[in-house]
């Protein structure tokens, strides 16, 4: 009951027209959205049961939305704008994928043609590569197949992304053992599709469009703020050298795995920069203001949990919480 109380304020505030000024007073401000995959279908069980792959139609009208009330620009533009302390377009939003998912090409890349919609994917050049299933999606199709709960899925995946590589890899494979249930290659017959990773043909394909911009998200998708020095290196800059290589163009923005606080240091950023990069991406919440750094910029996370009247909140700026 409480749930259709809080709905129905919800829509009477969105059809009162203050969302209308709240966009007006943060048009100033632009928003980074942070997606990763699409799906088509229905999923049962543990597949997508943290709402990470967004339902083809809902991200459709979420894209209307934005059509509606902004003006969807690239990362490019907008890192421009922050270097050279240039006002930042009004109303001005950024749509960033994660990891590498062949919904990006299937789904969301016919979509943002549509709409005539640019957008940034982050790679993790691995998964891309050599099809090897990024390691959370591995620990969700294990605990998913073995039937077990979501409770299980979130504190395992809370404990492993405790670890450096070194000990997350013989833990992984341990759970994996001790399950009966190992993701071999994202891209094989039997894999979800939802797991399923681009192909460098795709990549190539959506850049000669000219929407989308490709950048790093590192090789092996480890959290950078449980790496050495040296693996952190190791990782940013094969990331950034396969995608160089695979699309002959200058790769320039990178994207932190997981992405909060605990997850990249003033070490990290220093190499970062170092190798070359314009910007680097985290998943903390909030807009980018006329100004800011563009480093360790804030992105408001979108997820198939959010029905359309979320989203229009959320990019009001009238939820506190997010901004």
């Amino acid at each position: 009951m409480m749930q259709v109380f809080k709905q129905l304020v919800l829509r009477g505030i969105l059809w009162s027209g203050i969302p209308h000024l709240f966009r007006w007073w943060n048009r100033e401000r632009a928003a980074i959205l942070m997606f990763h995959g699409l799906t088509d279908r229905q999923h049962s069980g543990l597949e997508n049961c943290q709402h990470k792959h967004l339902h083809v139609k809902r991200f459709e009208a979420f894209l209307q939305h934005l059509k509606d009330h902004f003006q969807v620009i690239p990362l490019d533009e907008l890192i421009r704008c922050l270097r050279l302390g240039l006002p930042v377009p009004k109303s001005s939003v950024v749509l960033t994928f994660d990891d590498g998912f062949l919904s990006n090409y299937t789904l969301a890349f016919p979509l943002l043609k549509k709409y005539k919609m640019p957008a940034t994917i982050f790679l993790a050049t691995e998964f891309v590569s050599e099809k090897k299933p990024i390691w959370v999606d591995r620990v969700d199709y294990a605990l998913d197949h073995a039937g077990r709960t979501k409770a299980e899925l979130v504190e395992t995946k809370k404990k492993f992304k405790s670890m450096a590589p070194a000990d997350l890899m013989p833990a992984l494979q341990h759970l994996e053992t001790s399950l009966g249930h190992r993701l071999e290659n994202s891209n094989a017959e039997n894999a979800p599709p939802i797991f399923r990773a681009l192909d460098w043909e795709h990549v190539r394909e959506m850049q000669e469009s000219g929407l989308i911009t490709l950048a790093a998200h590192t090789h092996c998708h480890w959290i950078l703020g449980r790496c050495s020095a040296e693996v952190v290196k190791a990782e940013v800059q094969r990331s950034k050298e396969i995608i160089e290589q695979e699309t002959g163009r200058p790769c320039i923005h990178f994207c932190y795995p997981n992405g909060s606080r605990e997850d990249f240091s003033s070490e990290t950023e220093s190499i970062i920069k170092d190798l070359g990069f314009e910007s680097t991406m985290t998943t903390l919440c909030g807009f980018t203001q006329p100004g800011e750094s563009p480093y360790l910029l804030k992105r408001f996370g979108i997820t198939d949990d959010m029905d359309l009247m979320k989203f229009q909140w959320l990019m009001s700026g009238m939820d506190r919480n997010q901004v």
